[in-house]
């Protein structure tokens, strides 16, 4: 079966190919004046594309040499940024998406935080209305580019009479906003790349930046992650990003290490299932396209996609032996690509034990997907039906 098409002479493959050829180092305001940042989204901000012009562009965007947009600020154009197509105000759409699009203004989520640990409805940041605006306290942790980021999405309790899941909202923050903190966290890489903590000290956050109504913040949350969690559903390394099985076997092909029977017969394993991750990001694709919701399934994807990059970043780091212990002593040689901070199998690596517990814990995806999907009976949760205020108090049993 083969995916790569259209063919080379598509009339619409000619199109954007002459695009980039005229602009052959576009600006990214370029590409979201011309529809490329965000192509499946609607008119005036995409081209309202289908998915093989989604292919198409792609394919093109690769063959330029260019980064996508959705790579460079990931969560203002793949998931908080689309919510505004739904839930935002048309005034809310003028100021943020514009500059979303262009990657001018980086986006960030605040969503977990230190004492909920996977149960993402126990949020104890509070959000006071207090006029038209809304007083917001509490902090957030594991909030990836949060330290590089203009726009944060930050969900906060508004209501804490009732259920947990239905007394949260959703709000756009500037990030420097008087009396937000960012501190960065040094993971195990080494560096501090990717994760922040963020304090919230009696920030005033403009009423007119609720996202939807007070008490729609669960309900926006939980697209806004599936959304994440489908575009995760790549062969790549580290969260769909990174050196993919393809790589890895062309790698230990070029060392001579395929030889190794027991590498061999890893390496066949792994190749299969980034086939089979590809073959789900595409019928993700299509569902984008096709108007259907982001479901359940990018839960699967997600379960499979990030102990496969663990697995494959293990295996190519096994291959070199001793000389695996030693730190930028390239496992695999590499094709010329930009995989962004993954570009290394040591840093994808060193990075990977993060994918199964960012974005959803294992434990929470499997239980979601044997709930919701397959019909199990559900875990009991004694907190979820009674007020927020009194989760704590004594004599709470489980119904």
């Amino acid at each position: 079966m083969d995916f790569n098409f259209p063919p080379e002479d598509d009339p619409r493959r000619v199109e954007i190919r002459s695009w980039f050829e005229v602009n052959p180092s576009p600006t990214y305001k370029q590409l979201a004046d011309r529809g490329l940042s965000a192509p499946n989204w609607p008119a005036p901000w995409g081209l309202g594309a289908d998915t093989e012009m989604m292919l198409i562009i792609e394919e093109e965007f690769a063959r330029a040499g260019v980064r996508r947009p959705s790579a460079i600020n990931p969560i203002g154009v793949n998931q908080c940024g689309q919510s505004l197509l739904t839930w935002g105000t048309e005034a809310q759409r003028q100021r943020y998406i514009p500059p979303a699009l262009a990657c001018e203004e980086r986006w960030c989520m605040l969503f977990s935080e230190p004492s909920g640990g996977s149960d993402l409805g126990n949020a104890r940041t509070t959000a006071r209305r207090e006029g038209d605006h809304y007083v917001i306290n509490g902090q957030k942790i594991w909030n990836s580019m949060a330290d590089i980021s203009q726009i944060g999405v930050v969900v906060a309790r508004t209501d804490s009479s009732a259920p947990k899941h239905q007394g949260l909202s959703q709000f756009i923050v500037e990030m420097k906003t008087p009396g937000i903190t960012v501190r960065p966290i040094i993971d195990m890489t080494g560096e501090a790349h990717e994760y922040n903590e963020v304090f919230f000290d009696n920030v005033r956050v403009p009423a007119e930046n609720r996202l939807g109504n007070e008490g729609d913040g669960w309900r926006i949350t939980m697209e806004q992650l599936q959304s994440e969690r489908q575009s995760m559903t790549k062969p790549g390394a580290v969260w769909g990003a990174g050196p993919t099985a393809r790589e890895l076997v062309d790698g230990l092909i070029k060392t001579g290490r395929i030889k190794n029977p027991l590498i061999r017969d890893e390496a066949a394993k792994l190749y299969i299932e980034g086939e089979l991750l590809r073959l789900l990001s595409m019928r993700s694709l299509s569902n984008k396209i096709n108007g259907k919701p982001s479901g359940l399934e990018g839960n699967i994807g997600k379960m499979i996609a990030s102990p496969h990059g663990q697995k494959m970043t293990d295996l190519a780091k096994r291959s070199e032996g001793v000389a695996g212990m030693v730190a930028d002593a390239e496992a695999l040689p590499l094709p010329q690509k930009d995989y962004g901070i993954f570009d290394s199998w040591d840093y994808a690596y060193w990075f990977s034990p993060a994918t199964t517990l960012g974005v959803g814990t294992q434990e929470i995806l499997k239980n979601s997907v044997a709930e919701r999907l397959l019909g199990l009976p559900r875990d009991s949760d004694p907190s979820a039906r009674v007020p927020y205020n009194t989760v704590n108090a004594p004599k709470l049993r489980a119904v």
